[in-house]
């Protein structure tokens, strides 16, 4: 055997070079959790090619076999969202178990598509979807099984609410020319339109429904547009309902979009990637009233739940529903593609090849039950409703929500006599400064066309301190 290879796979360096980096990430964690104390940023701001010629002249130095110096390099670049001062993107503040259990699943690397290679990890799946069902309500009856984010979660079960709503093989046949759609909330995610589109619906494959003054589906509006959509020839299979919504956290009313569903015979999808992690929580869980009657779910692990990304629950309230998405032969695979081998997970799924994903959830779930989930949620709601106070005390700040019901707060700085186009040239202006400044990071969205700042509150060590510098470090970098 070359001597690269034995090198690479030497269980001794594997070792030291593990010990050493372990012990840097617990140091980070450490430099981390010290809050406004920490020197550390939360982003140290390259422009793109600036960062591009840099790691370009590292490669050309390859090989080289100084791993501890290119990990100190990494931990430069990239952004540390284990900062109490990261306020951005939708994404976990991952837990170090969850992470470990990564680490494991990356070097063994099964593949999850067919009980064979994937074996524990595979059985891992239905457990959690088991699991999930009954925090959900529903009855033993209930499966589901995990895939590779929210995008792919909503497309997977649109795609079995179309098998299952359209009476014909929609599958082997298409549409033959007729219209069908899915109504949602005008507020849904992008991914909700974008998978109408994949299959085909086209743009008048989403009926949208308004939202009321907060940013939630009006369910008394369901019977006109449904009606409306019927009159022009549209023929509606199921109602997308969101928990959250993403610019907003917004919850749409299942309850009551669920008695529309069942009078209709509709499907009812809840886009929960973001937040359905509240049904873990007895303080919280209210905000998914109803979803007990829904048909399918998805919920995101690696949003609130501390796991690494990406982790998506697809939850079925109907066992054989899971199994309706696809209809196709993989001979190689299994003799009789029309059986319902739950083990055999690429029968269900898009991907074949597919990561171990739920050793990451797994490991968390086992090694502190569901009351972490709750803690972390509710810890994380709670942060966006000391934001949402403090801001209401400011003269030169409004928020889109004046009581937000998850972890997301929508604001802006303004002065009286702005006009909407001065408002949002300064708002961006914040937003870019604050970017290069890295000290904070929060990002920007638009809310029924007006652009605001947006913090999405993932990190539980965040305290009321550091969303007061914010608004502190806004007005800093005004008068800069």
């Amino acid at each position: 055997m070359k001597d690269l290879i034995k090198q690479a796979y030497d269980p001794e360096h594997f070792r030291r070079q593990g010990h050493h980096l372990v012990d840097r990430l617990a140091d980070y964690l450490t430099g981390m959790y010290t809050g406004s104390d920490s020197p550390e940023k939360v982003l140290h701001f390259a422009s793109p090619e600036e960062l591009y010629q840099r790691w370009k002249d590292d490669l050309a130095q390859a090989p080289n076999p100084d791993l501890p110096a290119y990990f100190e390099a990494l931990l430069h670049d990239t952004i540390h969202m284990h900062h109490p001062k990261y306020m951005g993107h939708q994404t976990s503040n991952v837990a170090p178990t969850a992470a470990l259990a990564g680490l494991t699943g990356e070097l063994l690397d099964p593949g999850m598509g067919v009980y064979e290679q994937g074996t524990a990890g595979v059985v891992f799946e239905r457990l959690i979807a088991e699991a999930l069902g009954r925090e959900m309500g529903w009855d033993g009856d209930a499966d589901g099984f995990l895939t590779s984010g929210g995008t792919l979660g909503n497309l997977t079960a649109m795609l079995c609410a179309r098998q299952a709503m359209i009476e014909r093989d929609a599958w082997e046949n298409g549409f033959e020319g007729r219209q069908y759609a899915f109504m949602a909330s005008a507020e849904a995610h992008y991914s909700v339109a974008r998978a109408a589109r994949v299959m085909g619906m086209g743009g008048r494959g989403i009926v949208p429904v308004p939202v009321n003054e907060r940013f939630q589906m009006r369910a008394d509006l369901l019977e006109e547009c449904f009606k409306k959509a019927e009159n022009e020839g549209v023929k509606i299979i199921g109602v997308v309902a969101s928990s959250c919504a993403t610019a907003t956290g917004s919850y749409d009313p299942i309850d009551k979009i669920a008695g529309f569903c069942e009078a209709k015979k509709l499907w009812l999808h809840v886009d929960g990637a973001h937040g359905a992690c509240v049904i873990f929580s007895e303080k919280l869980k209210y905000l998914l009233k109803g979803i007990e009657r829904a048909d399918s779910v998805i919920l995101d692990f690696h949003k609130m739940l501390m796991t690494p990304k990406l982790v998506t629950a697809v939850a079925f309230r109907q066992k054989g529903h899971s199994y309706q998405t696809f209809a196709q032969k993989a001979s190689y695979l299994w003799d009789k593609d029309e059986r319902h081998e739950w083990f055999n997970l690429a029968k269900r799924t898009f991907e074949l090849t597919k990561s171990s994903m739920s050793l990451r959830v797994y490991a968390l779930w086992r090694t502190y039950g569901t009351q972490l989930f709750a803690e972390n949620v509710e810890t994380l709601y709670a942060l966006a409703q000391t934001f949402a106070r403090l801001l209401l005390q400011q003269e030169d700040f409004e928020v889109a929500v004046a009581a937000p019901e998850s972890n997301i707060v929508c604001f802006r700085f303004f002065q009286n006599g702005w006009s909407e186009e001065m408002t949002e040239r300064v708002n961006a202006k914040i937003r870019e400064k604050l970017v290069r400044d890295g000290e904070y990071f929060i990002v920007q969205t638009r809310v029924q066309g007006k652009f605001y700042l947006r913090t999405t509150l993932m990190n539980p060590f965040t305290t009321e301190r550091e969303l007061a510098g914010l608004l502190e470090k806004i007005r800093e970098l005004l008068t800069a």
